[in-house]
């Protein structure tokens, strides 16, 4: 006999909507959501929680994280082991997952063994899609080689050499994308134009030529994959969707032309508003951003928010990420209000929830609590639709987590 657990009485969270439903139940079977409605009858088997005055809302989706990311300094992982990052990424994902992201899309780094390892049940972590490494051509966003180091060094068994691959050329950029696919990439990361925490290459750097990103395009769609795209200046986001990027990351200098072609292509963005944000906190020296990095951080920070509304106004599809690392992650959950300061508190919960679920092509199983979707969901004192800080304050506020079925915690006052 199937195992049973049902939730009763709780203000079902339904992130299509702009305020919380009627008090609800919630009928969980076998880890997928089998039924919700208004007073259900418990099967016999059934396990009865009573959260009344509670709120009932689908897990966060994060889709923008790096696993691996966790030096202050990206460029210190060259003297990481591979072993001592991933063990150090298990503690990262574990506390991702109590902070409600029951799951996340890793955009450069994480591959099929973390993924396949958090399926197994061998490391506490949200569900993971994950892209591999990241395509970088030489120069560009994912070379961290200091200038020092020539092109015969190899670093390959560092934590470093998890993040990216160097590829040059179509050629290159075909046999690198195919590679990630084989090694069973959810998707494909290209790096399109200059970064914060980048060495060498100027912020408003133009990476790639056309014919390299269609190529990269071409071999994720043949596959049924898809790509997306470090980029931050108009160009490269303009460059990026007429040559059949799906989803931009970053974003933070787009005008107002480049959005309303996203918007009429059915393209993505996902805005990371609060890494630069924390950088600007934390400063150079907490934060382990170099002068350079921290003057490329307070322009990506000032354009950010105007994005934000730019994308707003043309209709774009607007989901979440962080793009944090270990010494930033108490932010993770900060981020969603600090989005509100231009989106609606309900705009925000979408882009966590059904927006990013769409992003990873989860729709209906993902994002929300639906009959039929994956039983992963949250139990919140208080109301993020009139006040995101109930999910800022997490530990406070969000009474439970569970993935699949299964409380990963809950506090004494939620009795599974």
């Amino acid at each position: 006999m199937s195992k049973h657990i049902l939730l009763t009485g709780g203000r079902l969270l339904d992130p299509r909507k702009d305020a919380l439903g009627p008090p609800t139940d919630i009928l969980i079977e076998d880890g997928m959501v089998k039924e919700v409605a208004e007073h259900l009858q418990a099967p016999p088997d059934a396990s009865c929680i009573d959260v009344r005055g509670r709120t009932v809302m689908p897990g966060l989706i994060d889709a923008h994280i790096h696993m691996f990311m966790n030096e202050m300094n990206i460029a210190a992982l060259a003297g990481v082991p591979q072993t001592y990052a991933t063990a150090k990424s298990t503690m990262v994902l574990r506390q991702m997952l109590h902070r409600g992201w029951t799951t996340v899309r890793d955009v450069a780094g994480g591959d099929y063994g973390m993924r396949d390892a958090a399926e197994a049940g061998y490391i506490e972590s949200p569900r993971l899609f994950v892209g591999g490494k990241a395509i970088s051509q030489t120069g560009g966003h994912g070379d961290f080689r200091s200038r020092a180091v020539s092109g015969d060094d190899c670093a390959c068994c560092t934590g470093l050499a998890l993040f990216s691959t160097l590829a040059d050329g179509v050629p290159e950029v075909i046999k690198a994308t195919r590679e990630q696919l084989r090694l069973g990439a959810d998707h494909i990361k290209i790096m399109l134009s200059g970064g914060v925490a980048s060495p060498n290459d100027p912020l408003d750097s133009i990476q790639y030529r056309v014919d390299e990103i269609a190529a990269c395009t071409e071999e994720a769609e043949r596959w049924g994959s898809y790509v997306c795209a470090h980029a931050y200046s108009d160009l490269a986001i303009r460059r990026g969707i007429l040559n059949g990027i799906r989803c931009i990351e970053h974003g933070n200098f787009v005008s107002a032309e480049t959005a309303a072609m996203m918007a009429e292509r059915g393209a993505f963005v996902v805005p990371t508003l609060i890494v630069h944000e924390a950088n600007t906190r934390l400063g150079g020296a907490a934060s382990g951003k170099s002068p350079a990095s921290m003057a490329k951080n307070e322009r990506v920070r000032v354009a950010g928010l105007a994005a934000l509304k730019v994308y707003r106004e043309a209709g774009v599809q607007i989901g979440y990420g962080s793009d944090l690392s270990m010494h930033t992650q108490q932010f993770q959950n900060e981020g969603l209000a600090f989005n509100a300061t231009v989106l609606s508190n309900a705009d925000v919960i979408r882009s966590a929830t059904i927006v990013n679920a769409r992003i990873i092509r989860r729709e209906g199983l993902l994002g929300e609590l639906i009959a039929g979707a994956h039983a992963d969901l949250l139990i919140v004192d208080g109301d993020p639709y009139a006040n995101l800080d109930v999910l800022s304050r997490h530990e406070d506020h969000i009474l439970a987590v569970m993935q699949a079925g299964r409380f990963v915690r809950a506090d004494p006052a939620i009795s599974p």
